[in-house]
């Protein structure tokens, strides 16, 4: 039972936020593929749920964490959007910003949100399994150092 609490932890976590849910995954010591795979889903869910609840769940969104977070961040993803398309926004700003702020601003500026979503999904799971191999061999490292001192 205490394992199954892990997993949801993780899985939680991840649908708040890729970054948030891969250390909470470490910390555990989950496996990295149960971690990426854990926050991808958690993170996957959460963003389907924005895209299917419609428009009082992204205004309450917006009401929530500030008009002023998503204007800041409404110019740099124009910008992105020019430079970069559809597809690199999907795939590159949802790493960098988080699926929340891309999802509500990508739908907020896109014409076309359902090939925006499916790239941000894809964008989503690469990220997820991306920074969790990445930061694995890092976290062994640091114990490694830590116990040796």
């Amino acid at each position: 039972m205490e394992e199954i609490g892990k997993y949801v932890a993780v899985y939680l976590a991840g649908a708040s936020g890729i970054w948030k849910g891969i250390p909470v995954g470490i910390a555990f010591g989950l496996k990295p593929w149960m971690t990426a795979s854990l926050v991808s889903l958690g993170a996957v869910s959460s963003a389907l749920l924005v895209y299917f609840s419609g428009e009082p769940f992204r205004k309450w969104l917006m009401k929530k964490y500030g008009t002023k977070t998503f204007e800041a961040k409404k110019a740099k993803f124009s910008t992105w959007m020019e430079k970069y398309g559809v597809h690199g926004l999907g795939l590159m700003v949802t790493g960098l910003l988080g699926p929340f702020i891309a999802l509500i601003i990508g739908m907020t500026l896109l014409d076309n949100t359902r090939k925006f979503l499916l790239y941000l999904l894809v964008g989503i799971v690469l990220w997820s399994f991306g920074i969790t191999y990445l930061s694995e061999p890092m976290v062994i490292l640091v114990k490694k150092l830590v116990a040796s001192h």
